[in-house]
């Protein structure tokens, strides 16, 4: 038999990782990821201020072979969920079970001219140039801005305004530097509901960070420095953009995405419409039962740490299916996150998703050792999964 796991991001890597511990070596895991390296999402930012180098956070995907891990590295073109059918850019492979985990694509150009105006920082090439430019800039208006949800670590846009302000202070130039964050969002990270973001926004403004909600964007304009929103314009000297994020091509050609723009699975078995066919991570769309808001729908935030847990959760199912015995693991809703608020110093929060009668959210004090905390996590997963 064989599992076939699509995408090498944070889930797909623990799922094939944890397959491949959990099932004989008779049963085939295999893993289609074009990039050859990993690193997680967060330490892109850490790249980018100089706090780690490329190196320190990368490890290639070829170390998996060593496990029995079967590596294609290769596109994944088509997706026959029926049959669990895949083409790729290296030829066409079939699956007993098939676990899309594909993550969710950036497209800058998804806004008009927003791809000729902005850095970004949710690449790694990517925020290595951001990193240069921030080095060299001496004075002037920064708009950091987010146009689109959902996007992967709904913190990361306040972690970067409040990494800035932490740089420019101890360059001495903080008084030169006009700091602005314009989102779609009514609130910081809303998902997480109105008290922390309150609280975020609180901490922002501690920093003289203007904070701008509600800004739906029209268009980018590199030439005139200017992004034009609904309601007005804003300029800027150096403009960063979280990309609009949407499901990979091949899942939305496979009919497997849903109305919401994601592949709808079920919260607690992460199964998809297709029969052993599941969804993890980033490109799944995780309903929540609770509202803060009764006309507010709410979805499960994407992050490494949910991407971990469905791995979890799947790998029971498929280990169970092959094994003839019922599953036991069921996805809980229950996840943490660490905003960096710069200064090597974060706030941990801890969340129960799947609260009613909405998310039931409990955060701490900000200090160093939840920075730390958060290193500490990062090395413990690149350790488990990749050495």
């Amino acid at each position: 038999m064989k599992t076939i796991v699509l995408g090498g991001g944070a889930g797909g890597i623990a799922a094939a990782c944890l397959l491949r511990a959990r099932l004989p070596k008779e049963h085939e895991v295999v893993l289609v990821e074009r990039r050859p390296a990993f690193h997680l999402g967060a330490s892109k930012i850490w790249v980018m201020l100089g706090l780690r180098k490329r190196e320190e956070v990368e490890a290639p995907l070829a170390r998996l072979t060593k496990r029995g891990i079967e590596i294609v590295a290769a596109d994944v073109e088509t997706i026959d969920p029926a049959r669990r059918e895949v083409t790729t850019s290296k030829g066409a492979l079939a699956a007993d079970f098939l676990v899309v985990a594909l993550g969710a694509d950036h497209n800058l150009a998804a806004v008009p001219g927003l791809d000729r105006a902005a850095h970004t920082f949710y690449d790694m090439d990517a925020s290595i140039r951001l990193g240069d430019a921030i080095r060299s800039f001496e004075g002037g208006d920064i708009l950091i801005l987010n146009p689109r949800m959902p996007i992967k670590c709904p913190p990361a846009p306040y972690e970067v305004a409040m990494h800035l302000d932490d740089v420019f202070v101890g360059r001495k130039i903080r008084d030169r530097v006009r700091l602005s964050l314009a989102t779609v969002e009514p609130l910081p990270m809303p998902t997480a509901g109105p008290e922390v973001g309150r609280m975020v926004k609180e901490e922002i403004a501690k920093r003289n960070i203007a904070f701008h909600a509600q800004k739906k964007v029209r268009s980018a304009d590199a030439d005139l420095k200017v992004v034009v929103f609904e309601d007005g314009e804003m300029k800027y000297d150096l403009l960063i953009a979280v990309p609009p994020h949407e499901a990979p091509k091949a899942a939305r050609d496979a009919g497997l995405v849903g109305e919401k723009g994601w592949i709808p699975v079920d919260a607690r078995t992460l199964k998809t419409k297709h029969d052993r066919v599941w969804a993890i991570g980033d490109v799944a769309g995780v309903p929540l039962p609770g509202r803060y808001e009764p006309d507010a729908p709410l979805a499960l935030p994407k992050a490494a740490v949910f991407a971990e847990a469905h791995a979890r959760v799947v790998v029971d199912q498929i280990a169970a299916a092959v094994e003839g015995k019922p599953p036991v693991a069921a996805f809980d809703g229950v996840g943490f996150c660490t905003v960096e608020m710069g200064g090597q110093h974060a706030m941990g929060g801890e969340g129960r998703f799947f609260a009613m009668p909405a998310p039931d959210v409990a955060t701490r004090v900000p200090d160093k050792t939840q920075f730390d905390d958060k290193l500490a996590w990062a090395a413990r997963f690149m350790k488990d999964y990749l050495e």
